[in-house]
C-alpha cells in the first residue's frame, strides 16, 4: 500500500514543487496527450482480454449502478449542506461555454478507449503491452498535474484553510462513499472494490488504472465509465444548480473542477466561485490517489 501511495503522490509533490507559470500552456497540452494515451493504452489492454464481448454488459451495467449511486448520494448531501449554509443566490450567470462542446471532448476520450479496445482485440494474438505501460505513462502525467496544481494561483495554505472547499471537498467524499457501499451491496461486490471505485472521485484516467492494475481490466474499465458519467452529467447540472446551490454545483464536478470542468463553474457562477471551486478540486485531486491506493490495497475476503 505504502509503495501506492508513493508512486501515486511523490510525482505530485516533485511538480508541485515547479513554479513555471509561463509554461503552463505546454503542460496542460502535454497532459492532454498523455491523458489520450493512457485511454488507449486501458482500452488496448480491455481488448486484450479474453471473452471480452460477454464481459461488456457487466461493465456498463455495474458502471451505471455506481454512477446512479454515487451522483445521488453527492447531489442530497451537498444541497442539504446548502440548505444548511442558507448560501446566498448568486446573481445570473449567463453559461456562454458550450456543453455541446465539452460533451464532444467527452466523447473523443469514449472514442480512443473504444479504438485501442478494437485495435487491442484485432492484434490479441500479435502483441501485447508490456505489463507496466499505463503505470509509468499515469507517474508522468501525475507529475504533469502537480505542476499545475502549482501554477493556478492558489497555495497549499490556501486550499486547504478555505472552510467552504474544505466541506464541499469533505462532504462529496463521504456521500462518494456512501454510495461505493450501497453499490457493492445491490451488485454482491467486496466492500473494498465498491469503496475503490467510489474513490476516483471524477478522476478516470487515475482511478482506472489504479484498479486495472489492482484487480483487471473489468474493474479498470467499470471504474473510468462510472468517473467518466460522472464530468458528463456535471456539465448538465452545474449551471441548474450554480445560482441557489453553489456547493452542489461545485461539487458534483468531482477532482475535474480543478481542469476540465472548471471553464463552465467559472461562466455560470462568476469570478466569485473560482477560489472555492479550485479548493475543492485541488483537496479532491490530493484525496483522490490516497484513497484509492488504500482500498485497492485491502484484502477482499
Amino acid at each position: 500500500m505504502f509503495e501506492g501511495l508513493l508512486i501515486i503522490l511523490v510525482p505530485m509533490f516533485l511538480g508541485y514543487c515547479f513554479k513555471v507559470r509561463k509554461f503552463l500552456p505546454l503542460i496542460n497540452q502535454l497532459v492532454m496527450l498523455l491523458l489520450y494515451i493512457i485511454l488507449f493504452v486501458m482500452g488496448y489492454n480491455l481488448g486484450q482480454l479474453e471473452n471480452i464481448i460477454q464481459t461488456l454488459p457487466l461493465i456498463a451495467s455495474s458502471a451505471l449502478i455506481f454512477a446512479f449511486m454515487i451522483n445521488g448520494f453527492n447531489l442530497l448531501g451537498l444541497i442539504l449542506y446548502g440548505k444548511f449554509q442558507q448560501q446566498k443566490p448568486l446573481q445570473h450567470h449567463k453559461a456562454s461555454i458550450s456543453r455541446w462542446h465539452l460533451l464532444f471532448d467527452s466523447f473523443k476520450l469514449c472514442s480512443t478507449v473504444i479504438i485501442g479496445f478494437i485495435i487491442g482485440m484485432l492484434t490479441q494474438t500479435y502483441f501485447t503491452l508490456p505489463n507496466d505501460t499505463s503505470t509509468y505513462l499515469l507517474i508522468v502525467l501525475i507529475f504533469f498535474v502537480g505542476i499545475q496544481l502549482r501554477n493556478n494561483g492558489i497555495s497549499l495554505i490556501q486550499a486547504f484553510f478555505n472552510k467552504q472547499g474544505i466541506y464541499t471537498a469533505l462532504i462529496m467524499i463521504i456521500t462518494s462513499l456512501l454510495g461505493g457501499i450501497i453499490s457493492a451491496l445491490c451488485l454482491n461486490l467486496p466492500m473494498a472494490q465498491g469503496l475503490a471505485i467510489a474513490s476516483g472521485l471524477g478522476w478516470y484516467t487515475l482511478s482506472s488504472i489504479i484498479l486495472n492494475d489492482a484487480w483487471g481490466a473489468v474493474f479498470g474499465s467499470i471504474a473510468f465509465l462510472n468517473d467518466l458519467l460522472k464530468e458528463i452529467l456535471s456539465l448538465f447540472l452545474i449551471p441548474l444548480l450554480m445560482v441557489r446551490f453553489r456547493s452542489a454545483a461545485i461539487g458534483v464536478a468531482g477532482a475535474t473542477a480543478l481542469d476540465c470542468t472548471l471553464p463552465i463553474i467559472q461562466r455560470s457562477g462568476g469570478i466569485e466561485v473560482v477560489p472555492l471551486a479550485i479548493s475543492f478540486g485541488f483537496i479532491t485531486n490530493i484525496m483522490a490517489p490516497i484513497l484509492l491506493v488504500i482500498f485497492s490495497s485491502m484484502p477482499l475476503g
